[in-house]
């Protein structure tokens, strides 16, 4: 429930997908899969841990992936640095993974600050209210899917990608002149492998 007034603030997006969670899936015993996506999430808030991205961060944990959200400003550490180190961390335990950073607007109850929570509006139904419209989010979703292609195309492929619009608000240059891969009118680029 709405509290207070809706606004609308810039906030930077993280994304982390289990790149390979189908093959996976499809190809490990019930406890090994079971085993290996939450081993996934682990690894990822024992970075979080040893690492902080910030103040009043929110996760979302979407299964095959967990989405960071910081607002602009609030974010204490290089964010670029903190994806392809994340990365990293998850890639030294054996998981292929599409890390993106976004940028963009977000809504949020200015008075409550509040937190996803779960509501029952109707009988047997749970909603589950993550965020209400987060162009971050959106943005994320998109360069998630581009990353595994359509029938035929295998897509960008795992590895860190940013946000042009997350190059511009962290005030960044490129030294090169790295490839832009447009997905749903965003631009990204590959930042890593």
């Amino acid at each position: 429930m709405i509290t207070g007034t809706c606004i609308d603030e810039n906030a930077f997006g993280l994304l982390f997908a289990y790149h390979d969670i189908e093959d996976e899936e499809y190809g490990l015993e019930r406890e090994d899969f079971v085993s290996r996506f939450t081993a996934f999430r682990e690894a990822m808030l024992e970075h979080l841990r040893a690492s902080p991205l910030g103040e009043a961060v929110v996760c979302i944990d979407l299964g095959h992936a967990l989405y960071f959200e910081v607002a602009d400003g609030d974010h204490s550490t290089d964010l670029l640095a903190w994806l392809r180190a994340a990365s990293a961390h998850l890639k030294a335990r054996d998981f292929a993974v599409t890390a993106v950073l976004t940028h963009g607007g977000r809504w949020v109850d200015e008075s409550a600050r509040d937190l996803p929570a779960v509501v029952e509006p109707l009988p047997g139904l749970a909603l589950v209210r993550a965020t209400r419209p987060s162009e971050p989010l959106r943005r994320a979703l998109y360069a998630e899917a581009a990353c595994h292609g359509r029938e035929g195309d295998d897509g960008w492929g795992a590895g860190c990608y940013v946000d042009e619009e997350a190059v511009l608000a962290l005030k960044r240059a490129f030294k090169n002149s790295p490839t832009p891969l447009n997905v749903a009118g965003a631009t990204f680029f590959r930042i890593g492998s």
